[in-house]
C-alpha cells in the first residue's frame, strides 16, 4: 500500500470513528435527559396573565400559540413540565388589577405578566415587592416606574425614549402648535412631561393641555375647549401648522366619534402615542373618524427578522390583526419567564428574578434584542408610526423614527402626500 492510499485509509477511519463517537454521545445525552429527575418533573407551572381591558386577542394568543410553544420547548429538553397560563382581566382598572394580583398570590402564582397600563403596574407594585412576586409588563412605559432593584420588569422602553419620537413626528410633519388632549394617570402625565420640553425646545407651542379622568364618556366640554384653542391658533400659525396630540387609550374611539361635531379640530390632523396605535375599538367603533383624522401614533418598533415574521403570520392567522410590538413583547416575556423557571428549577419569583437580566441580554426575541437597562426596562428601541386608513379601515404603517439619527421617514405613498415639514 503506497503512502497516499494509506493516508486516505487513516483519514476515513478517523472520520468514521468521530461519527460513531458523536452518535454515542448523542444517544448518551438523550438517555441522560430521560433518566435525570428534575425538581419540577411532573409539575404544572402556572403563570398569571392580567389583560389591561378585555381578554381578546390575548387569551387566544396565549392559549393557541405561546403556551404550546413553551411546552414543546420544555419537552425537547427532556423536562416533564407543563406550562399553563391562568388568565384574568383588569377591566381597565388599576384597582381591579391589584385585586387580580392578590388573587394570584392566594393561588400560589407568583409569576405574573401584567401591568400593561402604567397605572395598573404602579398600583400593584408595592404589593408585588412586599410579597416576593414578579410582575413583567409588555407595555408599561411611564418613566415614573423606572426604579432599580424592584420586582417590576418591562419589555417596552420608557417614554423617555418615546418622547423624542413624538416630537420629531410632529415637527417633521410640519406642526408648530398643538392642543394636547390626555387622560389623567401616571402614564399620560409622564409622557406629557417628557415630551413637552422637547417640543418647545424645537420652537413648538403647546396651546392647551386638556386632561380628563379615565371614567369620562361625555367629552363635549373637553372638545369645546380644544376647539376654541385650535381656532385661535389657526389665525396665528395657519391650519397646516396646528394639530391635536391625543394621549389616550381605548377611550380614543369615543373622543374621535364626538370630535366630528367640532369642525375646527375635526379638520386638523391628529397625532397620538403607543396608547392609540393598534386600537381595535377605533377600527370597530369609529372607523370613519379614525381614518379621517389619521391619528398618527408612535410605538416601539420590532426589528424585521425571521422570528418576527413567522410569529406575525401565526398571530394574524388566529386574530386577523397585525402583530404589534407589545404583543411581540408578550411572547418574549413568556419565554424569559419559562427559561427562568427551567434554569432555577423553581416557580418562586425570588429564585427566577435574579436570572431575568442575563436571559434577556442573551435573547433575540420576536421584539428584537431583549436587553434591559439598570431599572429592568428595555434598553432602547426605534419607533414606527402607525395610524388608520384604507378600505376597509385598518392599521396602516405611515413612517419610522430612527433613534440613532433622530429623524423620521414618512411613507408618502401610504399618506398619499408629502408633509410640508419644518
Amino acid at each position: 500500500m503506497n503512502k497516499k492510499v494509506f493516508a486516505l485509509v487513516v483519514i476515513v477511519a478517523m472520520i468514521a470513528s468521530m461519527f460513531t463517537l458523536v452518535q454515542v454521545n448523542n444517544a448518551y445525552s438523550a438517555k441522560k435527559r430521560k433518566t435525570i429527575k428534575f425538581t419540577l418533573d411532573g409539575t404544572t407551572v402556572k403563570i398569571g396573565y392580567i389583560a389591561t381591558n378585555g381578554l381578546e386577542p390575548y387569551s387566544t394568543f396565549l392559549k393557541q400559540i405561546i403556551e404550546p410553544d413553551l411546552n414543546k420547548y420544555a419537552a425537547k429538553l427532556g423536562y416533564d413540565v407543563n406550562f399553563k397560563f391562568v388568565i384574568a382581566d383588569a377591566a381597565g382598572s388599576a384597582d381591579v388589577h391589584l385585586k387580580k394580583v392578590k388573587a394570584f398570590k392566594s393561588m400560589g402564582i407568583e409569576l405574573i405578566i401584567g401591568g400593561g397600563w402604567s397605572s395598573q403596574a404602579s398600583t400593584s407594585l408595592s404589593y408585588v415587592n412586599k410579597n416576593g412576586m414578579l410582575l413583567f409588563s409588555p407595555s408599561s412605559t411611564s418613566p415614573l416606574l423606572a426604579i432599580p432593584n424592584d420586582n417590576l420588569f418591562r419589555i417596552a422602553p420608557t417614554d423617555l425614549k418615546q418622547a423624542p419620537a413624538i416630537t420629531e413626528m410632529l415637527w417633521s410633519y410640519g406642526i408648530k402648535a398643538i392642543v394636547v388632549v390626555q387622560r389623567e394617570d401616571a402614564w399620560a402625565d409622564g409622557l406629557y412631561n417628557a415630551f413637552k420640553p422637547l417640543f418647545e425646545a424645537k420652537g413648538g407651542v403647546v396651546l392647551a393641555r386638556i386632561t380628563y379622568v379615565a371614567e369620562v364618556t361625555d367629552f363635549s366640554s373637553y372638545l369645546e375647549a380644544a376647539e376654541a384653542a385650535a381656532a385661535a391658533a389657526i389665525l396665528t400659525y395657519g391650519a397646516d401648522r396646528v394639530a391635536v396630540e391625543m394621549i389616550s387609550f381605548q377611550e380614543a374611539s369615543i373622543i374621535v366619534t364626538q370630535a366630528k361635531d367640532y369642525p375646527t379640530i375635526y379638520s386638523l390632523p391628529w397625532f397620538g402615542s403607543d396608547g392609540t396605535a393598534f386600537v381595535q375599538q377605533l377600527i370597530d367603533d369609529a372607523p370613519t373618524q379614525a381614518a379621517h383624522l389619521g391619528i398618527y401614533s408612535t410605538i416601539a418598533s420590532a426589528p424585521q427578522s425571521q422570528k418576527y415574521s413567522d410569529l406575525y403570520d401565526r398571530y394574524y392567522a388566529i386574530t386577523h390583526q397585525p402583530l404589534g410590538f407589545y404583543n411581540a413583547g408578550l411572547y418574549d416575556i413568556a419565554w424569559v419567564i419559562a427559561k427562568g423557571v427551567l434554569e432555577a428549577q423553581n416557580t418562586e419569583a425570588l429564585d427566577v428574578i435574579p436570572l431575568i437580566p442575563q436571559i434577556c441580554y442573551d435573547m433575540w426575541g420576536a421584539s428584537g434584542w431583549c436587553r434591559l437597562d439598570q431599572n429592568g426596562d428595555r434598553y432602547d428601541a426605534n419607533y414606527d408610526i402607525w395610524g388608520y386608513g384604507g378600505t376597509p379601515v385598518q392599521s396602516v404603517h405611515y413612517g419610522y423614527y430612527d433613534s440613532v439619527t433622530g429623524k423620521v421617514t414618512w411613507d408618502t405613498a401610504a399618506l398619499g402626500y408629502t408633509p410640508i415639514g419644518p
